[in-house]
């Protein structure tokens, strides 16, 4: 009895994860197949699901038609740089909150932050800009790396505490102290290389909010050579209608979408146990 009632809800476990699955991967299959289709069987209804030929004529297309690397170079520069900065300011930050700050400037601190998260990013986003424009960042790298910045520490500061506070026992640092290693150095030498799981982890989140942000950089750069990709494709629709050139729309959005599947594939493991690690009070 016992075991049919585990077989069951095996079933149902499975079935769940099946239907989920088929449902978050729907949009992705069908952008894949768009871009592959022969232009006449693009706008076809009802649509076909499976194409009757493969056609990869769209990816030459949109590297002549798009200045596609250029805005590629953009979006990873950006990307990058958040990242650097949003991770080294969220480990340090993280590691002082975890180990020197009294209980409520720590409790005020991590409220402040989640309020931060609270806040719609549309809300600040016009004081945000006529700050930049002053500064004369507002066409600019910097103030784009700044804005991204902004939204990206708080929440990585969150991560790299939790992951500081559950996973690095003070045990360990203070065996290292005895050894006449400094504050710094038991940071440097012994906290940083465990917690890389954690770091890699908000490395990722830092880089994907930059790599898929369209509404701050739609605003803040109006210079073509500066746009990051998820603006470019934004522009290629409105210039030559995302309709009569749907298949070359979804041909972009398979190319902009590779890198962040090549990031997942080769850190996912480094993701999966750094999240764990940092949700869980051992």
């Amino acid at each position: 009895m016992k075991k049919l009632k585990k077989t069951k809800a095996a079933i149902f476990h499975y079935a769940g994860l099946l239907l989920v699955s088929l449902f978050v991967l729907l949009p992705y299959y069908w952008m894949i197949v768009t871009s592959i289709k022969p232009k006449e069987e693009v706008m076809l209804s009802p649509p076909t699901l499976i194409p009757s030929a493969i056609d990869l004529s769209n990816y030459i297309e949109v590297w002549k038609t798009l200045p596609l690397a250029k805005y590629l170079q953009n979006s990873l520069f950006v990307a990058g740089m958040t990242t650097i900065i949003g991770v080294v300011l969220a480990v340090l930050c993280g590691y002082s909150l975890s180990r020197y700050a009294y209980k409520k400037l720590q409790k005020g601190t991590t409220i402040l932050m989640l309020c931060t998260q609270l806040i719609p990013s549309v809300l600040p986003m016009i004081s945000l800009y006529f700050i930049m424009y002053k500064l004369d960042l507002a066409n600019t790298y910097i103030g784009l790396i700044i804005a991204y910045s902004v939204w990206a520490i708080p929440f990585c500061t969150l991560m790299m505490k939790s992951y500081f506070t559950t996973t690095i026992p003070h045990e360990l640092e203070e065996s290292a102290t005895i050894d006449g290693c400094s504050k710094f150095g038991t940071f440097l030498r012994i906290c940083l290389p465990i917690s890389i799981p954690g770091v890699v982890a908000t490395a990722i989140f830092a880089f994907i909010l930059a790599w898929n942000d369209y509404m701050w950089a739609s605003i803040m750069l109006s210079n073509n050579d500066l746009k990051p990709v998820s603006v470019g494709i934004y522009d290629y629709v409105g210039q030559f209608g995302g309709n009569a050139n749907l298949a070359l729309t979804m041909t972009t959005a398979v190319i902009v979408t590779i890198p962040a599947i090549i990031l997942f594939a080769f850190l996912q493991k480094y993701l999966i146990s750094g999240l764990a690690a940092g949700a869980v009070k051992g």
